[in-house]
């Protein structure tokens, strides 16, 4: 059997739980001299050899630039491109690159160090043409239907198009192994796996014909490490084999209570869960949240990702056991995922603010606090781990437990908790790499160590068998002993910072800060060639009456950051003049992040759970998106405009002028010599870049505006003067807004 391999996520600044390997011995050699990490991008079209190499720079630079141990772990890193070079320059396909590269960041033997080869991220929308095609014979049905005379709804196709995407089939089993086998944990209710028969303590021997031992002793041989197989191998089983496609079964034969086989055909079903996406670039996860009161004093929550959605269902359980005692939260088999959902799931969990551990990278260290919510539980916790707990789900219970704040209870996670980062190379395949490590508040780091529990208890086959779980039955034992939680809640933590918001798929800062320049000297009078370039502008996009009578307006389209991984992040803005301004950014990672001026206030609020107000703002003509672009029509503004010169960019002569604001600062602007539109305008700490002008409502307006190089805004829709509700400028209530 063909191992495939499982895509993990782990968390996200990002963190990915990707299968460890080990370093291979080095004998010293002599450094040689370090090349920069610029990469010099080939011809238009490039060979795939060239593709290649190209791709092989990136990553090596990449790594070499932001890997977060400078030493390597005692390997050169300039050696080892040397070493792998000749290697790349002999692969003959992208596979055997690919195959190179992984085998590559694989000496560096820690975890979150990835390449995801092109032809996964294929599958997956070969899955979603897949799902239209059902679509489309559904509504052919439908459509037939109808026209029998038979009572159908007809769904909006769109919506029928996203449930049918997001399906996944299987048997609604999990697995853990113990002992050596492959031995069924769980088993989900109205699964295919309970209608036929299964029984958690059953060992799957066989699945279709193949052997697991076999398959166990191939891995092991094959230089699989037994951390691996042990913790990897039946998440990969479940995933790759048990789980297929609608309208098919799997064959099982498994060991039953009585020690004999007996064999089983079961059918795959629709798993109770929906498909969710952590970044732009980064293959779409299946979500898993459970919910449930196991008495009138414990409240049960079990999910399998770290992922946006499941803040809103954690609220809406905590929501419903507001009057319960106790909370178990099981994340056995929790692979990780978004690292910021942290900040609302935790902020839900505590009275106080809580310091998780600290973030260290390759120059800096930085807490990781998080503060309370107005909704929040303060009974007892228990966390539940094991082996396939790994990365976020790690930091989360390390917090938790460090702080005080929960008991946990099972067996040692699975060590693999790196904050990461990722980027896409020049062959379609991406590289995920960690950027940082995690240092628990008791000083330890869980990268390859894992997570020690106060309680630890494994869970054996026999006990399944007879129906029980050990580690769920000593989570409620301990809330149901008093003595197990006095000591908890005796550490204080003093708070140092402000909540990270940890993630490469937030945007920048949406209003970089302008900084504070020394003033210049007081202005002279204005150069009358600068005066008439200025005029030229304002007469180009309509004329000044048609700018002053803009008393509103309304835009959305996309943002495109230069940093690594994050591509393209929904956008709306809008302002009503002279003080009212908000800016909404939305990813699949993050949600909806929104920046609030109301003339009263000025708040910073995200889906995640950052949630905070933002100081004053002394210049709030200075804060809406288009600030710059008027304030290069409001010759009260510039004073002391100068003529600097001229200068060629992008193919097309650029005409520089000068002048100083009324606070003393020096401004900086250029105008395309052929159009009179303005191209840039700056003050001291920040430039806007403005393109394709675009006439609405008889004013020329910019639909593409570069923020300081920094990120870039692409507008497909912009409408001025209309009647905005008061309520677009006002926070939106979350549910963890809410009080208990």
């Amino acid at each position: 059997m063909n191992k495939k391999r499982l895509i993990n996520v782990g968390c996200l600044f990002l963190c990915l739980a990707v299968l460890p390997a080990s370093i291979a011995a080095q004998k010293k050699k002599p450094r040689v001299k370090p090349i920069t990490a610029n990469v010099t991008v080939p011809a238009s079209n490039p060979t795939p050899a060239q593709r290649r190499q190209e791709a092989f720079m990136m990553a090596w630079a990449t790594l070499n630039q932001n890997y977060f141990d400078k030493t390597f772990g005692g390997l050169d890193w300039n050696v080892i491109r040397l070493e792998y070079q000749p290697r790349v320059n002999k692969a003959r396909t992208d596979a055997e690159f690919h195959r190179i590269l992984n085998d590559m960041i694989k000496r560096l033997g820690k975890s979150h160090l990835e390449i995801i080869v092109p032809e996964y991220f294929e599958s997956l929308e070969k899955a979603k043409v897949k799902a239209r095609v059902r679509e489309k014979q559904l509504a052919a049905e439908r459509r037939a239907q109808a026209g029998k005379g038979i009572d159908q709804q007809t769904p909006d196709a769109d919506e029928d198009f996203k449930s049918l995407e997001g399906e996944r089939y299987g048997i609604g089993v999990e697995v853990k192994m113990l002992d050596g086998k492959m031995v069924i944990s769980g088993i989900a209710k109205q699964s295919g796996a309970a209608l036929s028969g299964l029984k958690p303590g059953y060992v799957i021997d066989k699945i279709n014909g193949i052997s697991l031992e076999d398959t166990i002793a191939q891995a092991l041989i094959s230089g699989t490490s037994l951390t691996e197989v042990r913790h990897i191998l039946p998440i990969q089983i479940v995933e790759s084999f048990l789980n297929g496609d609608a309208d098919t079964s799997v064959f099982l034969t498994c060991i039953d209570e009585s020690d004999k086989p007996k064999e089983f055909t079961v059918p795959r079903l629709k798993l109770d869960g929906e498909t969710v996406s952590i970044s732009n670039n980064f293959p779409e996860q299946f979500l898993r949240f459970e919910s449930s009161s196991l008495n009138a004093d414990v409240g049960y929550i079990k999910f399998n990702a770290f992922a946006l959605p499941v803040i809103g269902k954690f609220c809406d359980s905590l929501t419903e056991f507001r009057n319960k005692k106790a909370v178990i939260i099981d994340l056995r088999g929790n692979l990780g995922g978004l690292l910021a959902s942290m900040v609302g799931l935790v902020g839900m969990l505590t009275d106080k603010e809580l310091n998780l551990g600290t973030i260290i990278s390759r120059g800096s260290s930085q807490p990781f606090l998080v503060t309370p919510k107005n909704k929040h539980f303060t009974g007892k916790i228990v966390v539940l781990v094991d082996g396939q707990s790994m990365s976020a789900s790690e930091m989360f219970t390390a917090g938790l437990q460090g702080s005080q704040r929960a008991i946990v209870v099972g067996e040692r996670t699975g060590g693999q908790s790196l904050p990461a980062y990722w980027t896409r190379l020049s062959t379609g395949a991406v590289m995920v790499y960690p950027i940082a490590d995690f240092i628990t508040s008791t000083g330890k780091s869980l990268e390859g160590t894992g997570l020690e529990p106060d309680h630890p208890i494994a869970l054996d086959r026999k006990s399944l068998l007879q129906g029980a779980d050990t580690q769920l039955n000593k989570a409620l034992a301990l809330i149901a002993d008093e003595s197990a939680f006095v000591a908890l809640g005796t550490k204080k933590i003093s708070p140092t910072a402000a909540p990270l918001l940890l993630t490469s798929d937030a945007p920048p800062p949406m209003i970089k800060a302008i900084a504070t320049p020394t003033p210049l000297p007081p202005p002279g009078p204005n150069d009358p060639r600068s005066l008439k370039m200025v005029a030229d502008f304002i007469t180009a996009i309509g004329g000044a009456d048609a700018i002053k009578g803009i008393s509103s307006y309304e835009m959305r389209g996309s943002i495109e950051t230069d940093r690594e991984g994050e591509g393209l992040i929904e956008f709306y803005a809008a302002a009503q003049f002279p003080d009212k301004y908000m800016m909404s950014t939305k990813s699949t990672a993050m949600g909806d992040i929104r920046e609030i001026h109301n003339g009263k206030t000025s708040i910073l609020q995200s889906d995640i759970g950052v949630d905070r107000a933002l100081p004053p703002n002394p210049y709030a003509k200075n804060t809406h998106l288009l600030w710059a672009f008027f304030y290069a029509t409001d010759l009260e503004y510039l004073n002391g405009l100068k003529y600097e010169g001229e200068y060629l960019a992008e193919g097309s002569l650029r005409r520089i002028l000068s002048a100083t604001s009324p606070e003393g600062w020096y401004v900086g602007l250029s105008f395309d010599d052929k159009s009179g539109l303005l191209k840039t305008f700056s003050l001291p700490g920040i430039m806007y870049t403005f393109g394709d002008y675009r006439k609405i409502n008889n004013v020329m307006l910019p639909f593409q505006i570069d923020m300081d190089r920094v990120m870039k805004i692409k507008l497909s829709w912009l409408t001025v003067n209309s009647k905005l509700d008061a309520s677009t400028f006002d926070k939106k209530v979350k549910c963890f807004d809410k009080a208990n």
